[in-house]
């Protein structure tokens, strides 16, 4: 069974330190990432595409309802999954007819529960076709042009969305075709070539890390040498050192 990344939206820490208890992996599960309100989250789908969304109905700067809207405007075909106070029902009522799967209550759901709401929104998952054998890196037209447009664009800031439209497909199919076509997901690929050139620059170049960071388009200087770091097992002055 493949594995389904699940993002989590909630204002509430207490909430998301709840969800990370959950055994995740042994469901056959991966917890993508968390967001605090539905703007976060926006940008997380379009950067990483995850498979299932869990949403709290009321949060600041950008709540439940109105994040589903923007993924329908945006033809993000997401599961979604409800967190939700017995209060608020006739949001549940909204957010049912706009397409979600679920919903939980918060506080009083069991593990059960949210396991059943999760394999409810699985079987919805579009799912990549069926791929004949093929030689190594011989990938489908779309995914080939995908990898295409990485590597000629890797010192800029690349996101799954524009991609996804620059081969003609939706986020969702594109993201499950390429994971399938690759065994990556797209944003660890993106990262790698990132990643890879960030190495090549340290060792053949005189600019300073902040410069290689901005060059291959991660302009946050803690983000690039944290992942940087987890990468290669050394910070970026280590390996160029080394």
């Amino acid at each position: 069974m493949t594995e389904a990344s699940v993002l989590i939206v909630d204002d509430e820490i207490p909430i998301r330190e709840s969800m990370r208890m959950f055994p995740w992996a042994e469901h056959g599960f991966r917890l993508a990432g968390e967001a605090r309100h539905g703007r976060e989250a926006l940008e997380l789908i379009e950067s990483s595409a995850p498979d299932i969304l869990i949403t709290d109905i009321m949060m600041p700067v950008m709540d439940g309802i109105s994040l589903m809207r923007k993924l329908q405007e945006r033809e993000i075909g997401l599961p979604v999954i409800l967190l939700t106070c017995h209060k608020e029902f006739d949001y549940v009522r909204e957010a049912l007819l706009l397409g979600a799967k679920d919903y939980l209550v918060k506080g009083i759901y069991r593990d059960q529960e949210l396991l059943e709401a999760l394999n409810k929104a699985r079987k919805t998952i579009p799912s990549a076709p069926a791929a004949p054998l093929k030689p190594e890196k011989a990938y489908r037209l779309e995914v080939s042009q995908a990898i295409d447009y990485v590597i000629q664009h890797k010192t800029e800031t690349i996101n799954l969305t524009d991609v996804a439209a620059q081969v003609g497909l939706s986020v969702n199919y594109f993201g499950a075709l390429f994971r399938k076509e690759t065994g990556e997901y797209f944003q660890d690929y993106v990262k790698r070539i990132k990643l890879e050139q960030a190495a090549e620059l340290l060792k053949n170049s005189t600019l300073k890390v902040y410069e290689i960071a901005e060059k291959v388009g991660m302009s946050n200087y803690r983000y690039f040498t944290e992942i940087f770091c987890k990468h290669f097992g050394k910070s970026p002055r280590e390996y160029r050192s080394s």
